[in-house]
């Protein structure tokens, strides 16, 4: 069976069109510790007390806020409490996602290396490298799931913090 021109020539563009997509994807540098420590103004231990979501001013994209109560300060200085900018998010029928974007959920533990956006707004250093969940192993030690820190006890990451100096 032989194909038309016409439909060769279709099927070739949306094979092109496809590796045009794919090649847009997004490209993230893994990063250790010292380097994430070195991009954020604090690195700390908090509790997602909320989460929403909302078009920017233009109405161009979707940003999810998200509220921070700081239990503890692994380094540097923040406010009790801190709302991160994190790109995507759903406002009523409609949903943006940012691969490698950090994912919050309410009442979540978490350690977030934080960092600032070019326009001063606290952001996650490192999009989903500089957030971890905290969770109890079955002896009970508080280990991180996740990001930069993945499989790592909490006082280990404040061990190599602290090693990686100011």
């Amino acid at each position: 069976m032989r194909m038309s021109r016409g439909k060769t020539a279709l099927i070739a563009g949306a094979i092109v069109l496809g590796g045009i997509t794919l090649s847009a994807a997004s490209t993230f540098l893994k990063v250790d510790v010292p380097t994430l420590k070195r991009m954020s103004e604090a690195v700390v231990q908090a509790d997602v007390v909320d989460v929403r979501s909302a078009w920017n001013e233009e109405g161009s994209a979707i940003f999810t806020y998200v509220t921070l109560q700081v239990m503890g300060r692994l380094h540097g200085a923040s406010t009790d409490q801190v709302v991160v900018r994190v790109p995507g998010g759903t406002v009523g029928d409609f949903t943006s996602e940012m691969e490698g974007a950090p994912v919050f959920h309410e009442g979540d533990h978490v350690v977030a290396f934080i960092g600032r956006w070019f326009d001063g707004v606290p952001m996650v250093a490192g999009y989903a490298q500089g957030l971890s969940r905290i969770n109890r192993d079955r002896l009970g030690n508080l280990m991180l799931e996740g990001g930069v820190a993945d499989g790592m006890p909490l006082a280990e990451l404040g061990k190599q913090l602290a090693r990686a100096g100011n």
